[in-house]
């Protein structure tokens, strides 16, 4: 049976701006179901991807429902994608982790966090969130932001968007960059207790493979680190972005059962 679907809307608390999300859940729904919330990268189609699409109905399948919403001004959301500033994404995950949690279905000690690149930074940066999930999940994770845009632009176009403040290949406004800048995801890690599971690509054309490295040596509970060999940012090489899949669904389902399942 297909999946229920729950659409919702919500308000950022500083920006004001309307955030739409959707919560799937297993087709025959019960309460105390563990729940995974999912933060997307920062390309322009948000939960519209094939990716976000695709991953929480096989979560359904093994009983565990699913938050996807997008950043402002991504996928369904309002807003501004040139001004999607880390601190804006911050402010976006707060509101859409307190909405979450407060539905009288989700089990409140099965909480998940899946988080991609850009979504990855903004969860790293609430380690006072992130410590209420059972589970992290870590897709690419951008832990130094900054190095990633420079990845995704010529030396030229990094000079432009710093002398006119705003690039037309990235589509964003310098505050972006300096705004990133001024967070240090490294030292928030270090306050985070939380299982978490990392995949990243070791020929990761965006997101440097090290970052994932760095972390290890600061997230504080219990860590691993799935090593792609040949894949890049997208794992779009043959087989990867299934395997990709396959192993965080299997992970949350093995990590959200009940002991006396």
């Amino acid at each position: 049976m297909e999946p229920t679907v729950q659409h919702v809307e919500f308000t950022s608390a500083t920006s004001n701006v309307l955030l739409r999300g959707r919560f799937v859940l297993p087709s025959s729904p019960s309460w105390n179901l563990p729940l995974v919330i999912m933060l997307t990268g920062d390309g322009p189609k948000g939960t519209k991807s094939l990716s976000w699409a695709n991953m929480p109905p096989r979560l359904c399948s093994y009983g565990i429902a699913s938050f996807l919403f997008d950043f402002e001004g991504l996928g369904y959301s309002e807003g501004e994608r040139s001004k999607l500033t880390v601190s804006r994404g911050i402010d976006n995950f707060k509101a859409a982790f307190t909405l979450a949690r407060s539905q009288g279905w989700v089990d409140t000690e099965r909480i998940g966090i899946f988080a991609a690149s850009f979504g990855a930074t903004v969860a790293l940066l609430q380690p006072d969130i992130v410590n209420q999930a059972k589970l992290v999940g870590l897709k690419s994770p951008a832990s130094f932001l900054a190095d990633a845009y420079a990845n995704e632009c010529s030396v030229g176009e990094l000079d432009k968007w710093i002398k006119d403040g705003f690039s037309s290949e990235l589509g964003y406004d310098i505050e972006v960059l300096q705004d990133a800048l001024r967070h240090n995801v490294y030292s928030c890690t270090q306050k985070i207790h939380s299982k978490t599971l990392i995949s990243h690509g070791n020929n990761d054309e965006i997101v440097p493979f090290h970052q994932s490295k760095f972390l290890l040596a600061t997230l504080q509970g219990e860590k691993h680190l799935e090593v792609f060999p040949n894949v890049g940012h997208n794992y779009s090489e043959e087989g990867a972005w299934e395997k990709m899949a396959s192993l965080f669904i299997s992970w949350f389902h093995n990590g959200f059962v009940m002991p006396n399942n």
